[in-house]
């Protein structure tokens, strides 16, 4: 497999401060010094040069999620099995490559229309410590956390991530549909090359953000506790209470941030060590318990 875990993600915000100012306050993110985008803040949580580039725009939605490969030549063979599927590949410029402190980058859509980073060679950040009293975040060689993407062209995008960007299944969840009439809900958990059970999620309904969610992962319960109390300070709007997943045994809560970006934060995810002893499973429950939802009436 080549993908080894998600670098980094991509906003824009339409004040790109103000979420880094929430990431700061909040999430215990800290800021980084610019890569050269106009207007974007750069935000950290660990040692590497940057987790997040927020960019100004003129709506708030999630861009792109960036995907480490694990080295030149799985970037390169990468860009080939594309190229071979017929998936229109650009390839970034060196500017491009320094806005995001990376060796070389490329883009291209997925058959849902979400857009897909690849890169390789990271540059190296300084030591960093979050704020808040966390010790650190459950990042290094299993990236920044997860992410869930609106996938309403369900087989082809969960086909596309398999067959051609190399990922493995972890988990297949289906939950019942919203209302009556309504196709049931679908939640493809897929790996990328390193212990964490979901880099990437495919949910089966478009999103208006261009994202489900966003994952951070704390080292302990008091950690994602204490981030909670500071959600509600800020007036931010709790959509999933704490609960406990029923597939990567997250203990998390789930809240709106600036822009209306769906955003996770939890602790004690599964790690598999081997995943060629792995067997998928198909789950029919989202939670052991917990994760009462309450989302806002539109309308």
């Amino acid at each position: 497999m080549g993908v080894a875990n998600l670098g980094y993600v991509i906003l824009e915000m339409r004040d790109p401060s103000a979420w880094a100012k929430f990431a700061k306050s909040v999430l215990g993110f800290g800021t980084a010094k610019s890569f050269g985008e106009k207007g974007a803040k750069y935000l950290r949580m660990d040692n590497s040069p940057f987790r997040y580039m927020i960019r100004k725009g003129d709506a708030d939605r999630f861009v792109a999620g960036g995907y480490q490969m694990s080295s030149k030549k799985a970037f390169e063979d990468q860009i080939k099995l594309l190229e071979k599927k017929k998936v229109a590949v650009t390839r970034g410029s060196d500017k491009d490559a320094k806005h995001r402190a990376v060796k070389a980058v490329a883009s291209f859509p997925d058959p849902s229309g979400n857009k897909v980073e690849i890169f390789y060679g990271r540059d190296k950040g300084e030591p960093f410590t979050p704020g808040h009293g966390i010790k650190s975040f459950k990042t290094g060689k299993m990236g920044l956390g997860h992410m869930v993407l609106p996938a309403p062209e369900n087989k082809k995008t969960i086909d596309f991530y398999r067959k051609v960007m190399g990922f493995g299944v972890s988990d297949d969840l289906t939950l019942p549909a919203f209302a009556p009439g309504m196709p049931k809900q679908r939640i493809y958990f897929m790996h990328a090359d390193n212990p964490r059970h979901h880099t990437l999620g495919l949910y089966n309904f478009p999103n208006p953000t261009g994202v489900i969610h966003l994952m951070a992962e704390m080292g302990t319960i008091d950690e994602v506790g204490m981030c909670m109390d500071r959600v509600k300070e800020a007036g931010l709007h709790i959509f999933a209470s704490l609960g406990r997943h029923a597939n990567d045994h997250m203990v998390s809560f789930y809240f709106f941030a600036p822009g209306g970006i769906g955003f996770e934060v939890g602790y004690e995810g599964k790690q598999i060590k081997d995943w060629s002893k792995y067997k998928p499973t198909k789950s029919k429950i989202g939670d052991l318990w917990g994760h009462e939802y309450d989302f806002p009436v539109v309308g």
